[in-house]
């Protein structure tokens, strides 16, 4: 990238960041002008670029005449290529009515090189809605995506098929939707026996071991009619681009996976508030109102859901995540502490 006295002007949109030009000019920003150059057809002549935040991706916006994008690449690159599941599931939900940036381009890695992503960029513009309203909506609207495997959940006949889910978005448990769910379900209540290794761990006493399995017994009962699809799994207002009085734009689908809908998203929220702190009660309250669900009956149900998580993702740090395993006990050790009766 060069410098030019014809470039456009610096955008003040972006804040903070890393401006490109010869003076600041960085191996990523380097690396994503190219990604440009190389996918995006209509990508041509000088470019600024900025470094947006990213946890688990460098991210770097990247405009000029004619192109305005966004381009990740893992920061990770020995971690697997989550971007043409992450693909598959923005532009399902965008083909299905739910507002999310269109993908341009996915370039797989090889020797010595990333996996790429690129997205357009959208502005956001200055807004008075709620954004706890608006993602309790765009739960709502996800959860009528139709998606192969799932049930309960019709296709509209004049929407084109996107073809068949990833499996990076499904589980371990198979791509029947409804029949995952209850192997999930009956794998949890089978770990639940005498010389659990979560015992050992001291996730949870033998006393506390029948009322666990009881709490998973009623999740499995209650869950049985759910219905399936697609879930984003980040459902927060740093995940919004605001557009004024329009909806706004959802961004961000490295967490998207299938399952029971709109219950994962409401999860999520409800274990960011009730075990995390993240999220404020009336927060919480706001976004069921905008899914249109009772919070406080569906509390109960929240709970066991939660349970189910922190016991998963224990099991899982033992398999997987060695390093994790730690951090998993002590949160599982708090969440049957707080939320078994």
């Amino acid at each position: 990238m060069t410098d030019s006295p014809g470039r456009p002007d610096p955008d003040p949109e972006l804040g903070p960041g890393i401006e490109a030009g010869p003076e600041h000019e960085s191996p990523i920003i380097s690396s994503a002008a190219l990604a440009v150059e190389r996918l995006v057809p209509r990508a041509a002549g000088t470019r600024q670029a900025s470094v947006l935040p990213g946890v688990d991706n460098h991210v770097v916006r990247v405009w000029g005449t004619g192109v305005d994008v966004v381009v990740r690449t893992p920061r990770d690159t020995r971690a697997p290529d989550t971007y043409p599941g992450e693909r598959w599931a923005a532009d399902h939900a965008r083909r299905h009515g739910v507002a999310t940036p269109r993908v341009l381009a996915c370039s797989q890695g090889g020797p010595g090189e990333a996996p790429v992503m690129i997205v357009e960029h959208v502005a956001s513009l200055p807004s008075e809605r709620d954004p706890w309203d608006d993602l309790g909506r765009l739960a709502a609207a996800l959860a009528e995506v139709p998606v192969a495997g799932a049930s309960g959940i019709a296709a509209a006949d004049h929407v084109p098929a996107a073809g068949p889910v990833p499996d990076a978005l499904l589980t371990r448990f198979g791509p029947d939707l409804p029949e995952a769910w209850r192997a999930h379900l009956r794998y949890g209540l089978d770990s639940l026996v005498p010389g659990d290794r979560l015992l050992d761990l001291g996730v949870y006493t033998e006393r506390r071991r029948g009322p666990l399995r009881a709490a998973l017994e009623q999740l499995a009962a209650e869950s049985a009619g759910w219905r399936h699809g697609l879930v984003h799994g980040d459902l927060a207002p740093r995940n919004l681009v605001p557009r004024g009085d329009d909806d706004p734009v959802l961004i961000d689908w490295g967490t998207a996976r299938t399952g029971p809908v709109p219950w994962l998203e409401l999860d999520a929220v409800h274990r960011w508030s009730a075990l995390e702190g993240l999220v404020a009660p009336d927060e919480l309250r706001r976004f069921a109102g905008g899914l249109g669900v009772d919070l406080d009956a569906a509390l109960p149900t929240l709970r066991r859901l939660a349970l189910l998580h922190h016991l998963d993702l224990v099991r899982w740090a033992l398999e997987r995540r060695p390093g994790r395993l730690a951090r998993e006990v002590e949160e599982a050790r708090r969440a049957v502490t707080l939320l078994l009766p």
